[in-house]
């Protein structure tokens, strides 16, 4: 008699559950083979010494091929390059997304909301600025839950209204009314229902680190960092710029590891450098040295802080999302390394300025 014996219905349903939590395995080799094209650190110092036609034409050989040669027809030079970046990780990321299931897929969708969030701005700010609507097209960059054709239906509507109203209809976040009402306001304009698309957008992503595993408390931690990140360079911006700190608050996104919305606003009354130097001791990092005299090379080696912390905790659990959202944070410095060497060759940038811009 054979030893075999159906599964009791507990041991049914938590092998259900077990499948339902996600095709790690499967999804985290597809990442190692995509991380092995990424472009190597001593790559970019290539690049710089190359004119804008080497450049894409380096690009044309390796990954970037498909759409290099997809939109060589559309467009040329500088912005051949700019249109196939943006095509390229857009269609990455929902390659990425596509072939995930469960519990992973649900996470990494909040994780990419970041793109639906973009994709909105340009979409709202086109229409408000009465921007011709070929133009609001080729800047978004499909990169997550929201397809295509539906942000293209969003650019084709007439108001700001029918867009937010669509996506409600859709199934996404809405806006209060309130803050819609004051889209027509002189001193508001967009500003309040952008704001409240990166509110809830960081709300969404705390939403989906939720666990008790060890895997999914290393993730919170990851993005608990990523919201310290965004409020510490949100807080150099204003304070550079003069900001009143009473305003201070209203900027902060909750739910930072290291930095309370309370611990930012006081540090919003001390001079730049003091709170930079809060700054560095909170996250445990020089930030590259960088000092206070530069909001934007603060942003910068923030995101470079990030990659490493994300690098370095993807290591710890290999079959986890953490390497997927380590190669995510990757790609999109890629993209974005590749699109300042171009833009700096383009406005004959020094490779010293160039090379700074990289924090490499």
């Amino acid at each position: 008699m054979s030893s075999f014996s159906m599964p009791t219905v507990p041991s049914l349903k938590s092998s259900l559950s077990s499948l339902n939590k996600g095709n790690y395995p499967y999804v985290t080799a597809r990442v190692r083979g995509k991380k092995k094209n990424l472009l190597t650190v001593d790559t970019y110092p290539k690049l710089m010494k190359m004119g804008p036609s080497q450049i894409a034409r380096l690009l044309g050989e390796a990954a970037y091929h498909k759409e290099m040669t997809e939109l060589a027809s559309k467009y040329s030079g500088n912005e051949l390059v700019e249109r196939a970046l943006n095509l390229n990780l857009a269609r990455t990321y929902r390659e990425i997304l596509e072939f995930s299931k469960g519990d992973l897929r649900r996470i990494l969708e909040a994780y990419l909301d970041w793109w639906n969030v973009y994709n909105i701005k340009v979409i709202l700010r086109g229409l408000h600025h009465y921007i011709p609507k070929a133009e609001i097209k080729d800047y978004l960059v499909p990169a997550a839950s929201l397809r295509k054709d539906f942000l293209e239906s969003l650019v084709d509507m007439e108001t700001v209204d029918d867009v937010v109203t669509a996506l409600g209809k859709h199934g996404y976040r809405t806006p209060p009314d309130e803050d819609v009402k004051q889209i027509c306001e002189v001193n508001c304009g967009l500003r309040p229902v952008e704001d409240y698309y990166d509110r809830s957008y960081y709300a969404k992503l705390l939403e989906s680190a939720k666990g008790r595993s060890k895997p999914a408390r290393i993730y919170r931690t990851l993005v608990q960092r990523t919201i310290d990140t965004v409020n510490a360079a949100n807080l150099m911006e204003m304070l550079q710029d003069g900001v009143d700190p009473t305003h201070f608050r209203e900027y902060m996104v909750p739910g930072g590891e290291k930095l309370s919305v309370d611990r930012l606003c006081e540090l919003s009354a001390m001079k730049p450098e003091d709170a930079l130097k809060a700054v560095k001791e909170a996250l445990g990092s020089e930030l590259g040295g960088v000092d206070a005299s530069s909001a934007n090379m603060v942003a910068i080696q923030l995101d470079s802080y990030l990659m490493q912390l994300s690098g370095k905790l993807s290591t710890i659990y290999p079959l986890s999302i953490l390497p997927v959202i380590d190669f995510i944070i990757r790609k999109e410095k890629e993209t974005t390394f590749l699109r300042i060497i171009v833009k700096g060759k383009e406005h004959a940038l020094p490779e010293e300025k160039i090379r700074g811009l990289l924090a490499i």
